[in-house]
């Protein structure tokens, strides 16, 4: 037996990749407060689903999917043979592997994209507006793949575990060394050219970029800089509420930040729990610590819509003794981000 060099370092990589973006993206879905990152993450394993699923043509030889993927028939026969402990040897991934493999790529570019598809949120507008009832069903159909996600991975492990054992090969360790165990008289087919494959690499690369990038812009919860998104939507309702409004000022911003009202615990400010310096850290009136206003020191602050009204409906409130003006918001909103 000899040691083939069988998987690539786009392949292995982007395998590694995907793991931890998964495992990450689990460990942030559950709190309101890490759903920005975790809308990062789930950008960040789309675009390696991407490239993985452009290399799957323009890769090394067994990095293509011409190269593992088989019909219904050869699924079988493998099955029967794994069934009997006597596996046929192949070089790349064995036809249930790759079944795996594609269903695996398929369920987590379908997760990805029903997330972005929340993401955008109801207020998306344009032809492929959604309403709420139908981004509801979205959202269940995002959560339900997502909980089958664990499962395959499982049967994915499992299945490794159980190639390893009956094809007495290493597959987790030639998946971190690339190399697999091949017979002695194994001749490899003739791979592509390096300057092929430097150009299908810098193919997979760009193109899943630019789907990441192109989505990070639209993106107005957490992803891209919502305050502009926020501030637009202020504007119209500030034209609304009055006609002569022109513009929001950064000067009544800062106003309103630090001018005193009179509440029941004496004359308040918003600088009073969140700190003359909106770029730092606050406290309440108990003690407990309030993350910075300004976007630039916080920038998961007002990348929510409803979130961010419900803030200004409470502490306006609490402050001024009554909700804030659309003209209010978008002024006070503008002087936080000139920070």
């Amino acid at each position: 037996m000899k040691r083939v060099k069988v998987w690539d370092p786009a392949v292995r990589l982007s395998h590694l990749a995907m793991g931890v973006l998964v495992l990450a993206a689990f460990l942030t879905s559950e709190e309101d407060d890490t759903l920005p990152l975790h809308m990062r993450l789930g950008l960040g394993l789309l675009g390696v689903v991407l490239f993985r699923v452009v290399w799957g043509f323009v890769g090394s030889t067994h990095a293509r999917f011409s190269d593992f993927v088989k019909g219904p028939k050869a699924v079988l026969t493998a099955v029967r043979s794994m069934v009997r402990g006597k596996p046929e040897h192949t070089l790349g991934h064995n036809p249930v592997g790759a079944l795996m493999v594609v269903t695996l790529l398929v369920l987590l570019a379908f997760v990805t994209m029903t997330g972005i598809v929340m993401g955008l949120g109801p207020d998306w507008s344009g032809p492929l507006a959604l309403s709420k009832s139908t981004l509801h069903l979205v959202k269940e159909v995002h959560e339900g793949a997502a909980e089958a996600l664990p499962v395959l991975i499982v049967l994915h492990v499992l299945g490794v575990i159980l190639s390893s054992v009956l094809e007495k090969q290493n597959l987790i360790g030639g998946m971190v060394t690339g190399f697999k165990r091949a017979d002695d008289a194994h001749v490899e087919p003739g791979a592509p050219s390096a300057l092929r494959l430097t150009a299908g690499f810098l193919m997979a690369v760009v193109l899943a970029a630019a789907v990441v990038l192109g989505l990070w812009r639209v993106l107005p919860s957490g992803v891209a800089d919502a305050a502009p998104a926020l501030l637009s939507t202020y504007e119209q309702q500030a034209r609304a509420e009055s006609p002569s409004f022109e513009r929001f000022d950064v000067a009544r911003g800062k106003a309103l930040y630090f001018t005193e009202h009179p509440t029941k615990n004496g004359a308040t400010s918003c600088a009073t729990c969140h700190s003359p310096d909106a770029r730092q850290e606050g406290r309440s009136p108990v003690g407990k610590r309030i993350d910075p206003l300004a976007p630039s020191a916080n920038p998961d602050r007002f990348t929510d819509a409803a979130k961010a009204m419900k803030w200004f409906d409470r502490n306006c409130t609490q402050v001024l003794g009554r909700p804030c003006t659309a003209v209010e918001r978008g002024d006070f909103l503008t002087y936080l981000s000139s920070l």
